[in-house]
């Protein structure tokens, strides 16, 4: 009876039960992809140590090898994420030190790269992954930084890693091992290079904008667009704020430097007495103070559009929890916002990477007891005054805020599946960035100082390169690469029948991206004449 009434088991499928010979059997696909590795293999290690080390090979190197020979390595923002050096001590620990060993670890990861297309074959077909795989097998760019002991190569492996989670989930089927995925490679890029943070914008516009695309095609949305009025509103305020903000502070500089400029020129006279004492120029306070009010008024923006955004997901998440990209959309949040916090210690009148701590001392002076002392401490307004208007509070304010806020958006969207992929991202940042819990001020400097230092750096420019320098670079190195994404987005847009508005607008962007690259080589060159 109970063959009538029981199913057939249906065939196993798992890994274990394939027969060997049918996982080793080689198709055309398959023997490509071993020509494009085997051919990698040679391309990325022939001669890997003949080459002299560089300037950034040098500094690479010599903290990596003080790591490998037991004299540690702290975080710093100048040598980006600490990736690189542990996975290079170690192959010193490995194969010994030299300069071929030095680059063996990013010659593994660039022959990765290579095959790493494979992954990516659902969604661009077979020969379009092996495609991409040539490119990236005979790529200039690639090849050469492949050879070359820098973040480049690890951090586009994991972008990739990233991209494959992200597609995975999205386009195949919602296994919690993508967000697991997802979490490693996110972790592992922020470890890297602080060129995550372009990858992070890049992935969640992405993201963003195809959520936006799919609710507006399922056209629940048009039917409820009066339940988005409050949350609107809130995030129409919060831009005004932001705003309004950025545009004092800027009126404030503006006039705080037409001031000092007046002073100058008033104060250079011909017959001016030496013995005069000198006057100031104007009063910086009321500038100065109207310039940190502007600042906490484009956080009090950021805050309420942030509040505003997070209405709208509360109240339409029974939608949202069918659009996998959602989910995603989520992960990017909680992970990354906390390493935006420096961005929101800058509006609020930080100055970048003063992380001076302020000290209570003299409230403690000739105290017989601990307590005492501790009481007086406690109890002191200078000492309080002194410790939050010392610079270390302002980003470690925000951490701490921002955590908090991550942690709760985090169980608010999913507990179970949030805690593990926390878990594997925090392990691996933590583990990276402190050393291996040798130095645990890395948790800090890895969270906070690697994003304030390089926005400090935007000043100085210290590429010296025009903005415009990839449009003459690309085409003339990767030019490949170049014509067949251009002839590939042309064929998709004829199978899918874009609209000539659609077209149209994609030129233009096109268009004006190489207009203002010359036009603003123009006035450079005007500039310099």
């Amino acid at each position: 009876m109970s063959d009538l009434t029981t199913l057939p088991e249906e065939p196993r499928t798992d890994f274990l039960s394939r027969p060997l010979l049918a996982m080793l059997a080689i198709d055309w696909e398959r023997a490509l992809y071993i020509l494009f590795v085997l051919t990698a293999i040679v391309t990325r290690f022939w001669a890997l140590g003949a080459r002299v080390v560089s300037h950034d090979e040098s500094l690479h190197t010599q903290y990596s090898f003080q790591f490998y020979n037991g004299d540690g390595f702290n975080h710093t923002p100048l040598m980006h994420g600490p990736f690189l050096f542990h996975i290079t001590a170690l192959s010193y620990w490995l194969f010994g030190d030299n300069d071929m060993t030095a680059r063996i670890p990013v010659a593994i990861l660039g022959v990765i790269l290579v095959a790493m297309p494979y992954l990516f074959r659902r969604w661009i077909g077979r020969v379009g992954a092996l495609v991409a795989s040539f490119l990236l097998l005979i790529s200039p760019f690639v090849t050469y930084y492949a050879r070359y002991i820098r973040h480049d190569t690890p951090a586009i492996v994991w972008a990739l890693i990233i991209f494959a989670a992200i597609c995975g989930y999205i386009y195949f089927e919602r296994k919690d091992s993508y967000l697991w995925w997802f979490a490693a490679g996110l972790a592992l890029i922020y470890a890297t290079k602080e060129v995550s943070y372009i990858y992070t914008a890049i992935f969640g516009s992405f993201l963003l904008i195809r959520l936006i695309l799919k609710i507006w095609e399922d056209g629940w949305l048009a039917e409820r667009l009066g339940e988005l009025a409050r949350p609107a509103i809130f995030v129409a305020l919060g831009a005004v704020l932001l705003l309004g903000g950025l545009v004092g502070q800027r009126s404030a500089a503006e006039a705080e430097t037409e001031a000092a400029a007046t002073a100058t020129v008033e104060g250079e006279g011909f017959a001016a007495d030496p013995n005069a004492l000198a006057t100031p120029a104007a009063e910086s306070e009321p500038s100065d103070f109207f310039a940190a009010v502007m600042g906490w008024v484009m956080v009090l923006g950021v805050v309420v559009a942030g509040l505003g955004v997070f209405m709208a997901a509360a109240h339409f998440r029974p939608e949202l929890e069918r659009y996998p990209s959602f989910d995603l959309i989520v992960l990017f949040t909680v992970f990354v916002v906390p390493l935006l916090s420096p961005v929101l210690a800058v509006m609020s009148g930080w100055t970048t990477r003063d992380y001076s701590a302020g000290s209570c001392a003299s409230a403690v002076d000739g105290v017989a007891t601990p307590i005492t002392g501790f009481w007086q401490v406690v109890t002191s307004p200078t000492c309080w005054a002194s410790v939050f208007s010392s610079g270390i509070m302002y980003p470690a304010g925000f951490l701490v805020v921002t955590l908090l806020i991550a942690v709760l958006i985090g169980l608010w969207w999913d507990q179970r599946r949030f805690i593990i992929a926390a878990v594997i991202f925090h392990s691996i940042f933590l583990v990276l960035y402190t050393s291996v819990f040798t130095n645990m001020g890395g948790w800090f400097t890895g969270s906070v100082d690697s994003l304030a230092y390089w926005i400090e750096q935007q000043e100085v420019q210290r590429g010296n390169q025009p903005w415009f320098y990839y449009c003459f670079i690309v085409p003339y190195y990767e030019f490949l690469p170049l014509v067949f994404a251009l002839a590939g987005i042309w064929r998709w847009s004829r199978k899918k029948g874009v609209g000539f508005g659609v077209a149209f607008l994609f030129g233009m962007v096109i268009g004006g991206f190489l207009l203002f690259s010359f036009t603003n080589w123009v006035y450079n060159y005007s500039q310099r004449a």
